[in-house]
C-alpha cells in the first residue's frame, strides 16, 4: 500500500530515471488572492517591464508564477499535473531584513513493503507529493495542491524592507533597490518539488507519520556529516541536532550533483593575504550584497582597523582609513550603516570579521548608495587577521578546489552554528560561487531565467526524470537542450517566454511580432548557437506560430483560475457584472461540473468549451444555486461566467472533473 500524510508547516527561505512514458511536467497555479485586491490580484495598473506584458501589478506577478511553473515543468518529468497554491500576505520582516517567501508540500508518501515499486524509487522513505506522483503515475491527493507558497506582500512598506521592491521582470535585468521575483519564486517551488528534509532540527528525529512511525525522507538520505564521516541517518539524534550546526561540514552526496559540480562552480573566492607572515595565506569569503562585486582591482592594498571596531557609529580614525581596506567587527548595528560610514572617510573597500561561527552575507537597503566591494570572512579567520594588523596586506583571487564543496566534492549545505529554522538543512551553503538558486538567501547576481545550477541535479538524485533533449515548441523542435550538466535551461526559457506571449497577445500578428523579435534577441546573446537560432526561427514560422498561438493563447487572460475540486468562497459582483473563470481538463475525463452556491443575490452562468468562440448560458435558476454538468469533457480549458443578476456576494465557486 502507499502511505501518506498532511505536511505543510510553511518551509521558508525550507543513471537518469525515466518513467515509461513521461512528458515535461504540467504545473498549475492556483491564484489564492482572487477577490481580495492585493497581491496576485492586485489592480494597480503597472507598465510591461522585462518581457512581461502584464499591465496590472497582480497580472505581473501571476505572470512571472506562471513562468516559473512553465520552467520547472519543462525541466521535469510527470504525467501528474503538479498544483501550486500561491498568496501574498506579510511575512516575517523588519526595516532591512525579511522572509521574502515560504513554501513547501502538502502532503508526503511513502511506499511500504506491500506497495508496487516503482524504478528508482525507495521503500518507507518520505517523498514530496509531486515527485510521489511523478513516481507513481497517479495524483496522490486528487483535487488537492501538492505545493503551498506565500510571498512577502508587504515588502517596501514601513517596517518590511524599507526602500525595497518586487521586480517582475522576467529577463534578469533587476534594477538596483528591487528583488528579483522570478528568483524567488524559482527557489520556493523548488522547496515544494523536493528540495527539503523534513526532520526535526530541535529533536533530531525524522518525522514521524499518522502511525507513529519515523521513516527517512529521500532528501536527508543523502545528507552527510564530514565531521562524524556518518550519513544523516546513521547519526543518533543528539548527533543530528550537533551536525545541523556543523558549518562546512554538512553535504550533499548525491552522485549526480556531485558529478556536475565542477561545471557549475568555479574556485573559491579568498582573501589572500601576503602579510605579514603570520597571517599569510587564503581566507575565503562571503560576498556582500551591497556595493559593486570585489575584484583584484578595486579590493587589494593594506588593511587597517576601523575606530570604533564595529563602525556602529561615525568612523573616529578616518585619516588612517583613507585609500585602505577598512577592517570592521559584525556588531549589532545594519551592515549598511557600517560600511557607509567606512566609506565617507575614504575606505577603499570594506572587510566584514564575523562575530559568531559561520558565513554571513552583508547586506540590506542602504539610505546612501553604496560605491565600495564588501565581503565578510568568518570569526577565527577574522580573529586571526586582528591579531596581525601590523603590516595587514592582501587582495583578493581565487583559490583552490571548489567553492562550496568538500575535500571528496560533495556540495555543502547551509547549516550556520546558530539554528535558522526554515533556512538551515534544506538549502545549499553560502559558499557556493558563483551563487546558487538554492542559498537561503537570494542574491541580486542570480539569473534563474537560464541558470537553476545544481538543483536539477539534486531533483535528478531524489529520483525526478529530466529533460535534456531538444526543447519542443509543441511538435517542433528548436534543438535547443531543455537542460544541460550544470543547470542551463535556455530551452525552457524558449517555451515559457513563446506561452507567456501568446497568453497575453491579442492577435496572432502580435504573437508572431512579439516571439520573433524575442528570438532575434536570444539569438544574439550567446546562449545558443547559430544552428540553433536557426532551428528556432524555423519553429517560428507562420505555420508553426499558427499551431503555438492556438494552443497557448488565453481567450481570456484575466480568467481566474480553478483548482479541480477546489471551492473558491467568497465571490462578489454588482448587477450585470461578468466573472471569467478556468479550469484545464486533461484527456480521458469522465465528467465535469461546475456549480455556484450560497451567500446572497442572485447569479446565472454560462460555459465555454475548448474550441469555441462564445458562451453558452445554463438554464437559470432563482438564486445561486446555479450547476452545470457535462459527461467526457474534451480536453483543454473551459472557461465559465458568472453574471450578477442581482449584487451578490459569498458565493462558492468550484470546478470538478473526475
Amino acid at each position: 500500500m502507499i502511505r501518506r500524510s498532511l505536511l505543510f508547516t510553511a518551509l521558508a527561505a525550507a543513471g537518469l530515471f525515466c518513467a515509461m512514458g513521461a512528458s515535461a511536467a504540467e504545473i498549475k497555479i492556483v491564484n489564492q488572492d482572487v477577490g481580495t485586491g492585493k497581491g496576485l490580484d492586485d489592480p494597480t495598473p503597472a507598465t510591461p517591464v522585462g518581457g512581461n506584458p502584464g499591465t496590472t501589478v497582480g497580472k505581473q506577478a501571476l505572470n512571472v508564477y506562471q513562468f516559473a511553473a512553465d520552467i520547472w515543468g519543462a525541466v521535469l518529468q510527470s504525467n501528474v499535473t503538479i498544483t501550486n497554491n500561491a498568496t501574498f500576505e506579510k511575512l516575517s520582516c523588519d526595516a532591512t531584513s525579511g522572509v521574502l517567501g515560504s513554501s513547501g508540500t502538502t502532503y508526503i508518501f511513502y511506499f511500504d513493503d506491500t506497495s508496487t515499486l516503482p524504478p528508482r524509487a525507495v521503500r518507507n522513505t518520505w517523498y514530496h507529493s509531486a515527485l510521489f506522483d511523478a513516481l507513481s503515475g497517479e495524483d496522490g491527493v486528487p483535487g488537492e495542491a501538492d505545493i503551498q507558497s506565500q510571498f512577502n506582500g508587504a515588502l517596501g512598506s514601513t517596517g518590511c524592507l524599507e526602500g525595497s521592491k518586487w521586480y517582475f521582470g522576467l529577463d534578469g535585468n533587476t534594477p538596483a533597490g528591487s528583488i528579483n521575483f522570478l528568483n524567488v519564486v524559482l527557489h520556493e517551488m523548488a522547496h515544494g518539488l523536493g528540495f527539503s528534509g523534513f526532520n526535526s532540527l530541535t529533536s533530531g528525529s525524522p518525522y514521524v507519520g499518522d502511525d507513529g512511525v519515523a521513516r527517512p525522507d529521500i532528501y536527508s538520505t543523502f545528507v552527510f556529516n564530514d565531521t562524524k564521516m556518518k550519513k544523516w541517518y546513521d547519526l543518533t539524534n543528539a548527533e543530528r541536532i550537533t551536525a545541523a550546526l556543523d558549518d562546512g561540514n554538512l553535504v550533499f552526496t548525491g552522485a549526480t550533483v556531485k558529478a556536475e559540480a565542477p561545471i557549475a562552480l568555479g574556485k573559491p573566492d579568498v582573501f589572500r593575504v601576503t602579510a605579514p607572515a603570520a597571517a599569510a595565506g587564503d581566507y575565503t569569503y562571503s560576498q556582500g550584497a551591497i556595493g559593486p562585486i570585489a575584484t583584484p582591482a578595486n579590493f587589494a592594498g593594506a588593511v587597517v582597523q576601523a575606530a570604533p571596531a564595529d563602525a556602529c557609529t561615525a568612523i573616529t580614525n578616518g585619516s588612517a582609513l583613507s585609500g585602505k581596506i577598512a577592517l570592521i567587527d559584525r556588531g549589532t548595528c545594519n551592515f549598511t550603516d557600517k560600511v557607509a560610514f567606512a566609506q565617507a572617510v575614504g575606505a577603499k573597500a570594506v572587510l566584514i570579521a564575523n562575530n559568531q561561527a559561520g558565513a554571513i552575507t552583508p547586506g540590506g537597503t542602504p539610505t546612501t548608495p553604496i560605491t565600495v566591494p564588501v565581503i565578510a570572512v568568518t570569526q577565527v579567520d577574522g580573529n586571526k587577521l586582528k591579531a596581525n594588523l601590523a603590516g595587514l596586506t592582501g587582495s583578493v583571487g581565487k583559490g583552490n578546489g571548489l567553492a562550496g564543496a568538500d575535500a571528496q566534492g560533495n556540495v555543502q549545505l547551509y547549516a550556520p552554528t546558530t539554528l535558522a529554522q526554515g533556512s538551515s538543512f534544506s538549502h545549499y551553503d553560502t559558499r557556493l560561487t558563483p551563487n546558487a538558486i538554492m542559498e537561503y538567501a537570494i542574491n541580486q547576481d542570480l539569473m534563474g531565467q537560464v541558470d537553476v545550477d545544481l538543483t536539477p541535479a539534486l531533483f535528478k538524485d531524489e529520483g525526478w526524470g529530466l529533460n535534456t533533449t531538444g526543447q519542443k515548441l509543441l511538435t517542433c523542435d528548436t534543438t535547443i537542450p531543455t537542460l544541460v550538466p550544470g543547470g542551463v535551461i535556455v530551452g525552457a526559457n524558449v517555451v515559457s517566454n513563446a506561452k507567456i506571449i501568446a497568453g497575453d497577445a491579442a492577435t496572432l500578428a502580435a504573437y508572431r511580432t512579439s516571439v520573433r523579435a524575442y528570438a532575434s534577441t536570444l539569438g544574439g546573446s550567446g546562449l545558443i548557437t547559430s544552428a540553433q537560432a536557426t532551428a528556432l526561427n524555423a519553429c517560428l514560422s507562420d505555420a508553426e506560430t499558427q499551431k503555438q498561438y492556438t494552443a497557448w493563447h488565453a481567450a481570456f487572460p484575466d480568467a481566474i483560475s480553478l483548482g479541480n475540486n477546489v471551492g473558491l468562497s467568497n465571490q462578489a459582483g454588482a448587477v450585470g457584472s461578468k466573472k471569467v473563470y478556468s479550469l484545464a481538463i486533461p484527456a480521458g475525463a469522465k465528467a465535469l461540473t461546475f456549480r455556484t452556491a450560497g451567500g446572497s443575490g442572485d447569479v446565472s452562468i454560462a460555459v465555454q468549451a475548448p474550441g469555441a468562440t462564445t458562451f453558452t448560458a445554463v438554464a437559470n435558476r432563482a438564486g445561486n444555486a446555479e450547476v452545470y454538468t457535462k459527461a467526457s469533457p474534451a480536453q483543454g480549458t473551459w472557461y465559465f461566467q458568472v453574471t450578477g443578476v442581482k449584487a451578490y456576494s459569498g458565493v462558492t465557486v468550484q470546478a470538478v472533473y473526475q
